[in-house]
């Protein structure tokens, strides 16, 4: 590494991870784009459901990543505003780590609870049954008015419910 490039904090890399774009965004309007800032190596669009929206732009020089990171970072580019960020694929991999633990942990709570992970809520006709037998459903009070307030819980019923003190 140069001692030009040792000044820069330690995330700071030639991958530049891109989100926030338009579907319709093609590779060479992001190859015009980025490439105001240096020579670009690479450039990788989301293309399934969950990636669409998303691109890895790699940089031929760390310093032209990190121009570009500064000066497009909340830019305003196809009436959206972009999030660039460095690329960490340490993070990544935690970041897939962690959901996979947080989505067992979520289905053993529901099997602890009785509620099997794809049982569906309670329907709409018992919540009405519910509140015919007078049974009102709690709902924590967001603050600020001290007014009774309108909930509304299905289309045909609404009951008035008093804000806590």
């Amino acid at each position: 590494m140069s001692s030009r490039n040792s000044k820069l904090a330690p995330e700071v890399n030639r991958a530049l991870f891109v989100k926030n774009l338009s579907y319709n965004v093609s590779p060479e309007e992001l190859f015009d784009l980025f490439g105001k800032f240096g020579p670009i190596r690479q450039v990788r669009q989301g293309i399934a459901n969950n990636t669409k929206g998303t691109a890895f732009v790699v940089y031929e020089d760390v310093t032209d990543a990190k121009q570009a990171c500064d000066k497009l970072n909340g830019f305003n580019f196809q009436n959206r505003y972009l999030v660039v960020l460095y690329h960490q694929p340490d993070k990544m991999v935690k970041s897939k780590e962690d959901l996979e633990a947080r989505r067992e942990s979520l289905a053993q709570l529901k099997r602890q609870h009785g509620r099997s992970p794809s049982s569906p809520r309670t329907p709409v006709r018992d919540r009405r049954a519910i509140l015919a037998q007078g049974k009102t459903p709690t709902k924590a009070h967001s603050g600020g008015s001290a007014r009774a307030r309108v909930v509304r819980f299905a289309d045909s019923l609404r009951t008035t419910v008093e804000p806590c003190a």
